[in-house]
């Protein structure tokens, strides 16, 4: 898990040099009037979901899971929490490969990330998370998946 200022984007491009050159085009372009749907940045390989939603109360079965993409979580406009915890509580819904992911119970062991409009959250595959917790305010979120194989360290 990686919490940082926009700002500091850029210091991680090492991770992923050709899909942090791609998202960082795509974030230059971003503003609480982008329009909500799915932008692809290379096929299944980076793409990026734009959701208008509602931030809600913590659900505890709903501690989310991946395998094959590393997140990148930030909000446009409004506020919210992710909890980040480990998987070690009970399955509640077990993996689905064709959707990317599982959900477990959220442990008694978790951090809290705030994210609001300069910050972002990198999430990797078996870092659980519950995100858009709040008090039921508008977020404009963006939610960038980006899968391993892009990752240096996978190569």
């Amino acid at each position: 898990m990686i919490y940082d200022r926009l700002e500091n984007f850029a210091d991680y491009a090492a991770l992923a040099p050709e899909a942090w050159s791609k998202i960082a085009a795509f974030l230059r372009t971003l503003s609480d009037k982008t329009p909500a749907g799915r932008y692809e940045l290379d096929g299944d390989r980076i793409y990026v979901n734009v959701n208008d939603t509602k931030s809600h109360e913590a659900f505890p079965e709903k501690l989310e899971y991946h395998e094959k993409y590393a997140d990148i979580q930030i909000v446009a406009s409004g506020v919210e929490s992710v909890l980040c915890g480990p998987l070690d509580g009970a399955v509640t819904t077990p993996y689905a490969g064709e959707k990317d992911v599982g959900f477990k119970m959220l442990g008694k062991r978790n951090v809290e990330a705030q994210l609001y409009p300069g910050v972002f959250l990198l999430l990797f595959p078996g870092e659980g998370h519950l995100p858009d917790v709040g008090d039921g305010s508008r977020v404009l979120k963006v939610v960038v998946k980006v899968a391993l194989d892009c990752f240096t360290a996978v190569k």
